[in-house]
């Protein structure tokens, strides 16, 4: 579950201060929906109590590092958000009485787990480094429970960057992507270390291998990160790594062909909008935003992202939004600078 982590600075979910209503409690709910008489539960709101009950379990654990709880509730979580239903069914679900107001709640805890997740095994690889980059990285393929989904996303994310670059103007490829940037990298920056080794696959010529930049605002996840990097040897190579926030003038990308949101910037659309008008500022015309959304029930865990608002069209030019059915949660949208 690919996520901007550290950057964040989300608060604990048990201290924010919005709640839903007392009677949206699972069980309360399952005994309203007998008391109505009906004979069965449908499939839409068994769903939704399910995820309402995983939400209730969640917030009672003591802390969300890895381990046997919360992995099971957060795989039988996302197993259950990355089903395909009917439309009309995802909306019975997205509209069952209190669903709406716990998902900010739960959102914050899934960025929660999945920045110890990522802390774990950053942490966990690194110790491995007096073995060598192969033990390190074999770890990182072999173990690491969803390194698969940071390959095909990064895969996904690739497709629509390059659908949605200009042809080469000449026969030199002046075009080609030289300078990616990942803001809200996080201290195991997977999706930098998928992207460059698909790149690498597919390039006949390490001239035309881009350098990715990775930057988040935590001095400890860049620190880590780039410690990390450093001990992976040859798949390490062409990144960069620095400390600044989201949007502020330093470090510049000016020079860079394509931009990356990490999913979880900003807690609202219009937290989003701020963020992505202040990135926008600093890239060159003609460059990519690429922005992580989520469709269907992977609104649980992410929230659903537009550019097609009135302030965003004024800078960007929308280009593509691209929706998994696979075991991938986030979407992909790519929006090109306006000139």
């Amino acid at each position: 579950m690919p996520a901007l982590l550290s950057v964040l600075g989300l608060g604990s979910p048990r201290n924010q201060s919005a709640h839903y209503l007392s009677d949206t409690n699972p069980q309360i709910l399952a005994e309203k929906v007998d008391m109505v008489g009906s004979a069965k539960i449908s499939k839409a709101q068994k769903i939704a109590l399910s995820i309402l009950d995983t939400h209730e379990q969640l917030k009672k654990l003591p802390d969300y590092r890895p381990g046997e709880d919360i992995n099971r509730l957060l795989g039988n979580l996302v197993r259950t958000c990355v089903q395909i239903h009917p439309p009309s069914v995802i909306q019975q679900i997205l509209g069952f009485p209190g669903l709406q107001q716990m998902l900010p709640s739960l959102r914050t805890i899934c960025s929660e787990a999945e920045s110890c997740l990522e802390n774990h095994w950053a942490q966990h690889t690194l110790s491995l480094a007096d073995q060598g980059p192969d033990a390190v990285l074999n770890a990182l393929q072999t173990d690491f429970p969803y390194f698969q989904n940071y390959v095909d996303l990064a895969r996904l994310e690739l497709s629509a960057i390059r659908a949605a670059m200009p042809p080469p103007s000449d026969t030199t490829n002046t075009n080609a992507l030289k300078k990616i940037t990942f803001i809200g990298s996080g201290p195991l920056p997977l999706t930098s270390w998928c992207l460059l080794d698909e790149i690498r696959q597919n390039c006949s010529s390490t001239e035309n291998i881009p350098t990715i930049t990775n930057i988040d605002m935590s001095p400890t996840a860049i620190s880590v990160s780039s410690q990390l990097n450093a001990v992976l040897g040859p798949w390490g190579q062409g990144m960069e790594f620095l400390c600044g926030e989201a949007g502020s003038s330093c470090p510049s990308l000016a020079d860079s062909d394509v931009v990356y949101v990490a999913a979880l910037v900003g807690l609202s659309q219009e937290d989003k909008e701020d963020i992505f008008l202040n990135v926008v500022k600093t890239m060159k015309p003609g460059a990519l935003l690429v922005i992580r959304s989520a469709w269907g029930l992977r609104t649980c865990l992410y929230p659903e992202v537009s550019v097609n608002t009135e302030r965003l069209l004024e800078v960007l030019e929308p280009y593509a939004v691209v929706h998994p059915y696979t075991d991938v949660i986030n979407s992909v949208v790519v929006a090109r600078v306006r000139e």
